[in-house]
């Protein structure tokens, strides 16, 4: 018995338990269950343009095969086609409303606020036109911030809303929002990966699906007529489409003189990117979701746990920081020769919203 009162145990003994108990105690039996990545095939996907899919793979096989339900097969490629291309249209026409009617109203209005600033706070003397007729400082050392307070307090209002003005807030929006394209992007990657590189071209149908259990189906092969299909109606629109919104979304974003209104038009914005989600569960049948839900596709394998591949999932993340600085810092059109001195000047009102 020890001091304590405890019974005595032997110090190799305590060494041995814990031996036994510690993985580490036996090398070369613990096993690493993270080790076993199954590569098995994926879904298709559960939105408008994995129904388009599944049903031309798997209809225009079928009825190539002369399986019953011809007519209905037949209708199902039609419908389901009629979606995508109905879902694509309502977006194409989304962005095009974003720059006609939201982009160029905002880009005027933040372009004359910014100007008229300059103006001010510069004076005549001290400034110069663009080749668009705005007016910019000419340096740093000819700015007056005394002269702000000349503006109205709505004018004030107006210039110290400008994102720009709040770099940090703005670029935390626009990288959620780029992140958010970002993530459709590599779903539209990744399976434009799996269908057209990882699953073989075959020249014959025959080839085309491989039944798995339950009643799913896995496309083993895709014929390269197939392939081009796919290519030219399905993936190169989707990946125009979220790029464009992408790129048309910042520049709406930071010509927003608004800063609540910026938050609430990045979400507004997401809206056009679920709108493929919205339409599959509204308008596609029980038959048809579970059509693509048991429709597999080949995706790339997982891969050894190293140092590269844990850090390579960094990459999106570090694309977007990378888009995001460049497009505020130098590639965006919304404030040409962006002087970067309006948070100087909102310092000294006390109306201003500081971040």
């Amino acid at each position: 018995m020890t001091s304590e009162g405890l019974p005595a145990m032997d110090e190799g003994r305590l060494l041995t338990t814990v031996d036994e108990l510690s993985p580490r105690g036996k090398v070369g039996e613990f096993e690493d269950h993270e080790e076993r990545v199954a590569d098995d095939d994926v879904p298709i996907g559960e939105h408008i343009f994995g129904f388009a899919m599944a049903s031309l793979i798997r209809d225009y096989v079928h009825v190539w095969l002369g399986v019953n339900a011809l007519h209905a097969r037949y209708i199902r490629m039609a419908l389901s086609c009629l979606m995508a291309f109905g879902c694509l249209g309502v977006q194409f026409f989304l962005l095009r409303a974003v720059n006609n009617l939201l982009c160029a109203s905002a880009v005027a209005q933040i372009r004359n606020d910014y100007s008229n600033y300059e103006l001010t706070v510069y004076g005549a003397k001290h400034s110069r036109t663009t080749e668009n007729g705005f007016y910019r400082g000419r340096g740093a050392e000819f700015l007056n911030v005394t002269n702000f307070q000349a503006l109205s307090d709505d004018d004030k209002h107006h210039i110290c809303q400008i994102p720009l003005a709040h770099p940090g807030y703005t670029f935390a929006i626009l990288l959620v929002w780029t992140m958010t394209c970002l993530a459709d992007l590599r779903k539209t990657v990744d399976s434009m990966h799996g269908l057209l590189i990882l699953t073989p071209t075959v020249k014959h149908l025959a080839g085309v699906l491989e039944e798995k259990d339950e009643g799913a189906v896995a496309v083993a092969g895709l014929t390269l007529p197939m392939k081009v299909l796919l290519s030219v109606f399905c993936y190169v629109p989707r990946l125009v489409s979220v790029s464009l919104l992408s790129f048309l979304g910042c520049r709406w974003l930071l010509a927003t003189n608004s800063l609540n209104d910026i938050l609430l038009n990045a979400l507004a914005l997401e809206f056009m990117l679920s709108l493929q989600y919205l339409v599959y569960e509204i308008l596609v049948s029980k038959r048809g979701r579970h059509l693509t839900e048991n429709t597999f596709v080949k995706t790339a394998k997982a891969g050894d746990l190293t140092v590269l591949s844990t850090v390579g999932m960094s990459l999106w993340l570090l694309a977007a920081i990378i888009w995001v600085y460049m497009y505020m810092y130098e590639l965006q059109s919304v404030l040409l020769d962006y002087r970067w001195d309006v948070k100087r000047a909102c310092d000294t009102w006390d109306g201003a919203m500081h971040f």
